[in-house]
């Protein structure tokens, strides 16, 4: 195992470590470095990660989720975890306000909950600028061009379009008219179904808007919270968070947690009334910015409240110093984009494993090798669908093409200081039973681009 020696960067062990950077990994790191100048000014501009295996892949959906990527993010489990059960898990069956149902158990681990797995996605980084309008300027204080949500938001399937000339709202499978109610019908599919982008600016609104109650009574269930300024989480019908809080973005976490208070017809949703709340309370109360500096404030200012909103029952955790008990965290945003553009392949930087957050305990240089036995299978297992869906392809002969070969890894590692952070990097590694191995190929002065990429592991 490679000793806390080589924490700063793993490769810095040696030759022998069979791990380090290549020219995609030093353009990622780059794109996702601190801000020089406060947060996300200077340093990178971020970049999109993508999941593919969300059912959304070749829907009928104008907009997909994603999540942005920067190291001015401070909260660990960037990336939802989503290769086996739910977010949700582990936990005893309550949230504390309603039953959750029973956590599945994976055959190949035992285990109920996706936490301790790699995830396989994929990351944008030179077709950023196909994604967001003036992508070049997106540090610049005027940039608003997006739709930003500083937590898990069901952005694409349980969102509310409002439409002002019709006073009412595009729900999934209805509409919600201010004065006569819901209707349902097969025309009306909700926020996901409109075109990317802030409504306000260019864009046509895809997964902007307000939380829609999927059950009977259907209809919006957005958290609302009014301070004695008579300010509410949101701004608008669109949902659009209320930028009277821009100066402190806290002020906003406190304003959710002091006032918090369901709509009528979801009194069910109790928290900070009768005890603390669960994390799916993150859904129901999340607003969208026009920019990602916005974003990675309320994002992170969620994250330093979390003792004070969480009740940490779903999942259940014990959130201490350790990096392994932080681990399990809603810490990723959502991003709701263009799905056609993000999802060709020709726009991928690369597909990417993402270590859970703290793999190696956070006492060593986080790396494959530290996940178990049983998590290395699960990565095996989710490397044969990717495969299998042609996401990606295996060979040395197909690094140069999109979906191809190419493969890298990403950590998710606290620091110092007690802020999680993220590195990309390559790595030798060989699957369990030997079907598949990454190889590592150093940049070095006569090929100064290296490579990393998936290949059969000849067993």
């Amino acid at each position: 195992m490679l000793r806390s020696s080589c924490i700063v960067a793993l490769w810095a062990c040696g030759a022998d470590a069979g791990a380090g950077p290549t020219s995609v990994t030093n353009d990622l790191n780059a794109a996702i470095s601190k801000g020089t100048n406060g947060i996300f000014s200077g340093g990178g501009s971020g970049v999109l990660v993508r999941s593919l295996l969300d059912g959304l892949f070749n829907s009928d959906v104008n907009v997909v989720p994603a999540s942005f990527v920067h190291n001015d993010l401070v909260a660990p489990s960037v990336m939802y975890p989503g290769n086996f059960g739910s977010v949700w898990c582990p936990n005893s069956g309550n949230s504390g306000y309603s039953s959750t149902g029973q956590c599945g158990t994976d055959s190949l681990t035992g285990l109920d909950n996706p936490w301790s797995y790699a995830q396989l996605a994929v990351v944008i980084n030179t077709a950023m600028t196909d994604l967001f309008p003036n992508f070049d300027d997106i540090q610049d204080p005027t940039w608003g061009y997006g739709v930003f949500y500083p937590t898990d938001s069901n952005s694409v399937d349980q969102r509310c379009r409002y439409l002002a000339s019709n006073s009412g709202f595009d729900c999934p499978g209805g509409w919600l008219d201010m004065n006569s109610g819901w209707t349902a019908d097969s025309v009306h599919k909700g926020a996901g179904y409109y075109a990317a982008g802030n409504p306000y600016a260019t864009g046509g609104g895809g997964g902007a808007g307000c939380h829609f109650a999927p059950y009977d009574p259907y209809g919006i269930s957005q958290t609302d919270a009014y301070d004695a300024n008579g300010n509410n989480l949101v701004e608008d019908s669109d949902c659009q968070c209320n930028y009277a809080f821009s100066s402190n973005w806290d002020e906003w976490v406190t304003n959710w947690i002091m006032n918090a208070a369901p709509k009528a017809a979801y009194s069910w949703q109790g928290w900070f009334k009768e005890g603390k709340a669960p994390s799916f309370a993150l859904d129901l109360a999340a607003c969208w910015m026009n920019n990602p500096r916005d974003m990675i404030n309320l994002q992170n200012a969620v994250w330093y409240r979390r003792y004070d909103w969480s009740s940490q029952m779903l999942p259940v955790s014990s959130w201490d110093g350790t990096p392994l008990n932080q681990r399990l965290y809603w810490g990723w945003n959502e991003i709701p984009v263009d799905r056609v553009t993000i999802d060709t392949a020709t726009n991928w930087d690369a597909v990417f494993i993402k270590m859970p957050a703290a793999v190696c305990d956070g006492s060593d240089s986080d790396n494959v090798w530290c996940l178990t036995t049983g998590g290395q299978g699960v990565l095996e297992r989710d490397l044969d669908t990717w495969v299998s869906n042609d996401f990606l392809l295996v060979g040395a002969s197909n690094l140069g093409t999109r979906p191809g070969s190419y493969i890298i890894y990403m950590t998710d590692s606290i620091t110092a200081s007690g802020a999680w952070t993220r590195s990309f990097y390559c790595q030798d590694w060989q699957s369990p039973s030997g079907k598949y191995k990454t190889v590592f190929v150093p940049v070095t002065t006569s090929n100064q681009y290296g490579a990393c990429y998936l290949e059969w592991g000849g067993r």
